[in-house]
């Protein structure tokens, strides 16, 4: 039995909804955004979502203001200091989203994508993704195509590369990351994190780096997160890069791919999910350089990332 595919529009945008009618995943993705905004299980023995994501039934407005709820952000992540950063001699001003003093996760996680093809099988299916940013923010004035390539496995893995191709005469400063929200349960009291790391980047109050990086062993061997709150940013251990987060029931493996190095992970206050946000630097790389890639004209950024769950 094959996945099927099925497109309906919802508000001023369109959900994708790839399902296995036979063992019961489903996921949903958004045209606006380009985000995973719903990864279900139901079948005879499980019905869970794992995904914390966002009410669309009223629309987009919302999105921001509920954290970015699997956004993707680009072509920064995170916090931008004032707003601000220089590039080949000439200073620019971000004009999008500010939280406080700071512009926040980019400049097109609303953005509207087409829908390039869909390929469905037994085993697997796909949906391509395309958005040509123009270069309309002052702060960001350089023109590039965004390609987003969704897959779903029988297995229950989720993959997500990501294509950036510069349409500017000059190099570009590139940024990327996710911000997906994970729910194994309807808190993340009972939940384990585990991943070894290189190094924790050190933030100021605002949680931007300060330049330096600190030794850090706390989740090399799984640490439950009862009462723990982090918004912090990890440099992954090339060798093993996985994150995994699980309870008695769930587990999700995390498998940064292509050109994700540092790892951001964030609990919310209501503690109902954990963001486990792949990132290709680190907040403010516009300006401390940390992991920041430069794109030449024309040429590509490719990244991925891929999500797995499986029952215990």
């Amino acid at each position: 039995m094959s996945f099927e595919i099925i497109v309906k529009p919802i508000s001023k945008f369109k959900e994708i909804i790839i399902r296995h009618p036979k063992n019961g995943i489903q996921i949903t993705i958004c045209t606006q955004g380009g985000l995973l905004n719903s990864w279900k299980l139901q079948n005879e023995k499980t019905n869970h979502e794992f995904i914390d994501g966002n009410d669309f039934s009223n629309g987009w407005e919302n999105f921001e203001m509920n954290g970015f709820k699997s956004g993707k952000m680009s072509p920064f992540s995170c916090r931008l200091q004032n707003g601000k950063y220089a590039h080949l001699g000439q200073e620019y001003t971000i004009d999008k989203f500010y939280l406080g003093a700071h512009a926040l996760h980019g400049i097109i996680y609303d953005a509207i994508y087409e829908i390039e093809s869909t390929t469905s099988n037994d085993l697997e299916a796909s949906v391509i993704l395309k958005h040509a940013y123009l270069g309309t923010d002052r702060g960001y004035p350089f023109p590039y195509t965004i390609q987003l390539i969704w897959t779903i496995t029988i297995e229950n893995k989720v993959s997500i590369q990501t294509v950036i191709t510069n349409n500017s005469h000059q190099e570009i400063p590139m940024m990327d990351g996710w911000h997906p929200y994970f729910k194994l349960d309807d808190t993340i009291e009972s939940n384990t994190l585990q991943f070894t790391n290189v190094g924790k980047i050190e933030y100021n109050n605002d949680l931007l780096p300060t330049g330096v990086i600190q030794t850090n062993t706390e989740f090399d061997k799984g640490k439950n997160l009862s009462e723990i709150h982090l918004d912090s940013c990890y440099i992954l251990d090339p060798i093993h890069p996985y994150c995994i987060l699980e309870n008695v029931k769930f587990k999700l493996i995390v498998h940064p791919e292509m050109n994700y190095p540092y790892l951001q992970i964030y609990t919310p206050d209501n503690r109902k999910s954990v963001a486990i946000e792949n990132l290709s630097g680190v907040p403010n790389c516009f300006n401390n350089k940390m992991g920041l890639h430069y794109v030449k004209p024309h040429d590509t950024f490719i990244l991925k990332t891929s999500y797995q769950i499986i029952i215990q």
